[in-house]
């Protein structure tokens, strides 16, 4: 009788379990027949009103009622700044994100690979939610602001629904440990683990999801693309005079002319070929009859 009330015990527990986490039980359904054949074992000395209370408590943490209120946003911004020098500012990004207890995720930069080009950087730094308004005014005073954009995402029914899951999984998983260590009966402890396993499992994947989504919502990232401005074109000199200066324009002259000479040289070349197959059979044949033509006159 002490072996059939445990197994009792035991199934009214799963099925409390099986209750707040219907999908981890669909993985264990050796559980379930277990949990039957005890019950049935016992005679029915488990009471229906426990395993509705369970399944009660695990239905109420499911629908978030236990669950933080607080809002969970993920908000991201984009700085387009143009500077004078492009290591100074890059330090500069550097000291805000210290300043705000931030730090810099990723950081790439290329310098003006030939006179007049622009060199440019961009860096993202994360820094603390609380911090991301005052950071993102300190960093548009490093030069001018060309482009600001920004981005707010509400994950607060996300992250509410990962909490409550996450509670109703680990009230699951104390409650199968305490029903290892209560049971005596070998093939019962085999099943009661490969079930506390899964839970387990499901636990470790769904806390993590909620960390992520933690830090998704305590930090933001504000990626700022640094960048110099072109300098002006030089003034168009005036006109020259005096005899390099001809010379120059004469040179300039011909050139010119010898391309478009042999742009029209090229334009008109197959033309030529084409007339060329064309009128040379023509010619041959026309020059071959005059002299059969003046070969039957002088006979």
């Amino acid at each position: 009788m002490r072996w059939a009330a445990l197994l009792a015990a035991s199934g009214v527990a799963l099925a409390g379990c099986s209750g707040g986490d219907r999908t981890s039980s669909d993985h264990a359904p050796q559980t379930q027949s277990t949990t039957a054949a005890s019950e049935q074992s016992a005679g029915g000395s488990a009471e229906p009103g426990s395993a509705r209370q369970d399944s009660d408590d695990s239905s109420t943490d499911s629908s978030g009622s236990q669950a933080p209120t607080d809002a969970k946003v993920a908000r991201t911004v984009n700085l387009s700044i143009t500077v004078d020098d492009i290591d100074k500012a890059s330090a500069q990004v550097r000291s805000a994100a210290r300043t705000a207890d931030g730090y810099v995720s990723s950081e790439d930069s290329r310098t003006a690979t030939y006179p007049g080009g622009r060199a440019w950087a961009e860096i993202t730094v994360t820094v603390p939610v609380t911090k991301l308004d005052s950071t993102t005014t300190d960093l548009s005073e490093i030069g001018e602001v060309t482009k600001r954009s920004s981005s707010a995402e509400d994950l607060t029914a996300q992250y509410t629904d990962t909490a409550a899951r996450v509670k109703t999984k680990t009230k699951a998983v104390e409650r199968l440990r305490k029903l290892i260590d209560s049971t005596e009966d070998l093939d019962q402890i085999v099943t009661l683990e490969d079930e506390l396993a899964t839970r387990e499992a499901d636990l470790e994947s769904m806390t993590s999801q909620q960390k992520a989504l933690e830090k998704r919502t305590a930090t933001a990232p504000i990626t700022v693309s640094l960048s110099t401005e072109r300098p002006e074109a030089d003034d168009e000199p005036e006109d020259a005079t005096g005899f390099v200066a001809g010379l120059k324009a004469g040179w300039g002259a011909f050139t010119d002319s010898m391309t478009v000479a042999l742009t029209v040289l090229g334009a008109v070349t197959p033309f030529a070929v084409v007339l060329a197959v064309v009128l040379a059979p023509l010619g041959w044949w026309l020059r071959r009859r005059r002299r059969t033509a003046r070969a039957a006159t002088g006979s």
